[in-house]
């Protein structure tokens, strides 16, 4: 599914820029959606990874600041997960360890992440061993770091179901009447723009994406991770790792559910990353619908020659939401 690094349908793009300064790594993003990023850097056999960063579109964020010039850094970069739909993944081949949740972190080593309540994620290599480093997400459509602002705000407002026509980076009549609906109907006060209007949508995004899609929760007394598969575009599609703590309820799928029938698979871990067994046997939720998984955080395109194609498979379970825009599974 990759050579170096993957999105869904997107590309990564890594520069090295010479200078005789510090060693700092510049993440800029010209997507249409709110990212959320990590950065590695390794030297030797030592390594730390810190993240999340949060990156509006169009504009830059420092990440590991003062490296050391002979270190070797890494990136990986996924979409907010308010986001409605599929969203961005930016990956690479090289594994360590992050938060399963938005939060800010700082992660000594790149091994036992699931004893150590993390999960792990393949990150893509950033070119040049000294100087400056400058990190460029985009998309198919290359918005450039301008266009990526405005697109953002076309699709925040997709997500909250205006129709705005093509999300292209312009901002026409439609995209300006979705603005001005927006903003009366949230109450929005004053007349924000650019990076104060992204803060504003995304925050509206957030509130209103448990509105929808589908939630498991956690009944039993350990940490479950969860994968979720679903049919697109003729062709399955599986996604993971989730992480949903005993007790606590997580949003597998944040994006209305269109369709009628679902997937998911959930494994129960103990305090050291292994399985849960209970009168010998694993503590899962599983089913018949075999679907591709990888140890890391994946999504994965169709279900034939899982193995083959270098991942593993597991059995998911179907559910049927019927028409519900919403649907809440209990995992005990």
């Amino acid at each position: 599914m990759r050579p170096a690094f993957i999105c869904l349908i997107f590309c990564l793009s890594l520069f090295s820029i010479p200078t005789e300064a510090r060693a700092d790594m510049r993440l800029c993003n010209e997507t249409s959606y709110v990212l959320q990023a990590a950065a590695s850097v390794r030297q030797g056999v030592v390594s730390k990874t810190e993240g999340w960063i949060e990156i509006l579109p169009g504009a830059c964020a420092i990440a590991l600041a003062d490296m050391p010039d002979d270190a070797q850094a890494y990136v990986y970069a996924k979409s907010d997960e308010a986001h409605a739909g599929e969203g961005l993944v930016f990956d690479g081949g090289e594994r360590f360890c992050v938060a399963a949740e938005n939060r800010q972190f700082s992660i000594e080593g790149r091994r036992e992440c699931r004893r150590r309540g993390l999960i792990e994620a393949d990150f893509a290599v950033v070119a040049g061993s000294s100087g400056r480093r400058l990190v460029e997400f985009t998309e198919k459509r290359n918005y450039g770091r301008r266009r990526a602002r405005m697109a953002g705000s076309q699709r925040l407002l997709n997500d909250l179901q205006y129709d705005i026509g093509p999300i292209d980076g312009f901002g026409g009549e439609r995209t300006l009447e979705a603005e001005a609906a927006y903003k009366l109907r949230y109450g929005v006060k004053g007349n924000p723009k650019g990076e104060s209007l992204l803060g504003k949508l995304i925050q509206t995004v957030r509130s209103e994406a448990g509105e929808r899609g589908l939630t498991l929760c956690n009944r039993t007394d350990h940490l479950v991770w969860a994968a979720t598969g679903q049919l697109k575009n003729e062709s399955f599609q599986s996604r993971g790792w989730r992480r949903v703590p005993a007790g606590e309820c997580t949003q597998v799928i944040n994006d209305s559910l269109s369709d009628r029938y679902y997937f998911y698979y959930a494994e129960a871990v103990g305090e050291d990353g292994r399985l849960v067994r209970e009168a010998g046997r694993a503590k899962i939720w599983s089913g018949d619908r075999a679907l591709c998984t990888k140890p890391t955080r994946f999504a994965i395109e169709g279900e034939e020659n899982c193995l083959a194609r270098g991942y593993d498979r597991h059995g998911f379970s179907r559910i049927d939401t019927g028409a519900a825009r919403r649907w809440t599974i209990n995992l005990e």
